[in-house]
């Protein structure tokens, strides 16, 4: 363990700097520190909300520190990611983009070069934004969080760990330490598409991900998920718009239904990057768009 205070040598207000060296350790201080500590990793949005003074620990723990966290593999049952992966890593990992590739496209679309070198998949999760852009594929996946406690570890559905804007359902001594991602059915493709398109500062205005299934004869979708980023406090599986097209021939008047149900299924607010009405009208041309191309990848046509 490292400490030092570092508030007064920068423009940050004052905290306490400490290194963690293990995943007990950080579970040690954070159950010591509670509410007043904060991990920080890439820092990539932690350091700005705290310039801007929306959120002021009086603890800064380090987890970057932690060794063996940033590790990309896979057992034959799951595709894993450690917390501490860089955004970059998942991006460019072959083995992502074999077994995911969906997931290498989220992270792509996320930011500058320099953001997806130090901003870890963890980070972006555990941030818990409603524009969070590798939740969608994530969820749309079937992804699975891994916690780690001082009490021990426990598996919880990326679905069930958003509760709120800025909450996700980590107890305070806990901490998310891997991203588990199953194997999908044979005949599975995904995108995700969001709006803006990628740029240095952007933040998703409107994120889509879908992920479709379809049978061995490639005729009827036996499965869809549709995932829908910054359109509502938290991601949001749009079932009436998955329930219109699952288990049904691939047919051009469906996935316009689709598009159509999952706009009136999203949940916007308005505010400086977008109208609610606006905001509902670019889910249904990305929810249109993304079966397309997810279909397009799994059939070969539409």
């Amino acid at each position: 363990m490292s400490t030092t205070n570092l508030g007064s040598q920068t423009k940050q207000p004052k905290f306490d700097y400490l290194e963690a060296k293990t995943t007990r350790e950080t579970c040690s201080f954070l159950s010591q520190y509670k509410d007043k500590a904060k991990l920080i990793a890439g820092g990539t949005d932690l350091l700005v909300s705290m310039r801007k003074k929306k959120i002021t620990p009086s603890y800064l723990i380090n987890i970057k520190t932690i060794p063996n966290l940033d590790y990309i593999s896979y057992d034959g049952e799951s595709l894993n990611i450690g917390t501490l992966a860089t955004l970059s890593e998942i991006e460019n990992s072959p083995l992502v983009r074999d077994r995911a590739p969906v997931i290498s496209n989220s992270a792509h679309q996320i930011g500058s070069q320099q953001i997806r070198n130090l901003g870890t998949v963890g980070g972006n999760l555990c941030n818990a934004s409603p524009a969070a852009d590798m939740a969608p594929s994530l969820i749309a996946l079937g992804g699975k969080a891994k916690l780690k406690s001082l009490k021990g570890e426990r598996v919880v559905s990326l679905e069930e760990f958003f509760i709120g804007p800025g909450e996700t359902v980590l107890q305070s001594d806990e901490i998310l330490t891997e991203i588990q991602v199953p194997n999908p059915p044979p005949n599975t493709q995904g995108v995700y598409l969001k709006l803006p398109a990628r740029t240095a500062i952007d933040l998703a205005v409107v994120g889509v991900a879908t992920v479709v299934t379809l049978d061995s004869n490639r005729t009827n979708i036996i499965d869809v998920k549709i995932v829908l980023g910054a359109v509502a406090p938290t991601p949001i599986r749009a079932r009436g718009a998955e329930g219109i097209i699952r288990g049904k021939f691939v047919e051009e008047n469906l996935i316009e239904k689709a598009a159509g149900v999952a706009a009136e299924e999203a949940q916007p607010i308005s505010d400086i990057r977008g109208s609610a009405s606006y905001r509902k009208e670019i889910v249904k041309v990305l929810t249109n768009r993304g079966l397309r191309q997810a279909l397009t990848s799994a059939l070969g046509k539409i």
